[in-house]
């Protein structure tokens, strides 16, 4: 098996798992009586944790290659959802050290992938791999949700939320073995670099610290928009099977996004793309004037999901051309992607941060306060914009 099939099977894999269960995770914890306090503070804790790990990883580069990081990171998530099947209604006592477990776990997994990515991806693919990985993602997301919402609600009591948990462990299974078989890949030709006489660092890469901010911008989106709007829809309704529909809804738009960056990729595609996706996002500015119930988060869903893949595809492809061309070794890749990773989960860390703080200071929100949050965290893409619109792939810009 090529190195780059073993990667996408091993990346569909943990997407599996991760669609069968994280979206429910927070559903799982509402159910058992957790509270939202609590809910906002693990998601604070799990990014915590990463900011905390990507930011070591200059540290552990010369000590862990990516495949064994990666194997590490899939067995800690394993144990993580083992821990979640074993504890039962006793994971609200432990949900800070099951939310270190699940920080370490997608940390150690997304580190290695993305340097496993800049490592076996050609120059000049990097568009490429990131629509069709977007691409695999949502199909999976279309299936994987719903399937689990119906499983949820069709068994009594919370072993349908087991029932989920089991087989997204049973998935990581699939993928340990898959890394663990694997044999160490013959290194190819190193991709052609600009001649330099002195050693590449961080700020010498044209437009790092201008991408480095999009990153910030996007996570701060992230942070917000990836799990508040599911959680509010469960509050509302309580209902599973609506919960998956609309993780499905969203990554049948995304997949349509994504697949059109794949027919269509090129410098005006990608600046009209960008420009699109923040225009896109500020119409969530009209949740001001909207109850927040069922039908409004599923329009704020397709809204962000419309508006998504245009952010992904250009800043992810950015980063590798970059890391790629300055980087002269895997632990250069190490390095360069953890200080990305930091930026990303930073401003995620931010978002909920933010949202935790609201919450201890002024009290108990009634659910329509959310809506001022979620709308004004619309002018937040205006940041990914101002700071990618000038770059281009290959040399770190857009356009």
């Amino acid at each position: 098996m090529k190195p780059v099939t073993r990667l996408f099977l091993i990346s569909t894999g943990w997407t599996l798992a991760m669609y069968m269960a994280s979206n429910f995770v927070g559903a799982w914890f509402w159910d058992i009586g957790t509270g939202l306090r609590p809910i906002l503070l693990f998601y604070t804790i799990l990014f915590v944790v990463m900011v905390a790990s990507f930011g070591m990883a200059s540290r552990i580069r010369n000590h862990l290659s990516s495949p064994v990081m990666m194997t590490l990171g899939i067995v800690l998530n394993a144990i993580y959802l083992a821990l979640l099947l074993m504890l039962k209604t006793k994971t609200r006592q432990y949900f800070i050290p099951l939310a270190v477990l699940d920080g370490l776990s997608s940390s150690f997994y997304w580190l290695s992938l993305f340097v496993l990515a800049s490592s076996w991806v050609d120059a000049g693919q990097e568009s490429w791999f990131n629509s069709w990985t977007g691409t695999i993602e949502a199909i999976l997301g279309l299936v994987a949700p719903p399937l689990s919402g119906w499983i949820i609600r069709a068994i009594p009591g919370l072993n349908g939320y087991r029932a989920v948990f089991f087989i997204a462990f049973l998935s990581l299974v699939g993928c340990t073995w898959l890394i663990m078989a694997a044999r160490a890949p013959k290194s190819s030709e190193p991709p052609k670099r600009q001649d330099v006489s002195t050693p590449r660092t961080l700020p010498s890469i044209p437009g790092w610290r201008r991408l480095s901010w999009s990153f910030w911008a996007l996570g701060m989106r992230d942070g917000m928009y990836f799990f508040v709007p599911n959680l509010l829809l469960y509050i509302v309704t309580g209902n599973t099977l609506l919960l998956g529909a609309f993780s499905a809804m969203q990554a049948l738009v995304e997949g349509g996004v994504f697949w059109a960056l794949t027919r269509w990729s090129g410098p005006l595609t990608r600046r009209l793309g960008l420009l699109l996706a923040t225009i896109i996002s500020l119409t969530a500015l009209g949740l001001l004037a909207l109850p927040l119930n069922a039908f409004v988060l599923f329009l704020l869903g397709g809204v962000v999901a419309l508006s998504y893949p245009s952010f992904k595809v250009t800043l992810e492809s950015s980063a590798l051309s970059a890391i790629t061309q300055y980087s002269q070794d895997e632990a250069d890749r190490v390095q360069l992607t953890g200080v990305k990773e930091v930026w990303i989960n930073g401003g995620r860390l931010f978002s909920l941060a933010f949202l935790l703080v609201l919450l201890t200071l002024l009290g108990p929100f009634h659910l329509a306060d959310f809506r001022w949050i979620l709308a004004l965290w619309s002018f937040v893409p205006v940041g990914i914009y101002w700071g990618a619109r000038g770059l281009k792939v290959g040399e770190v810009r857009v356009s």
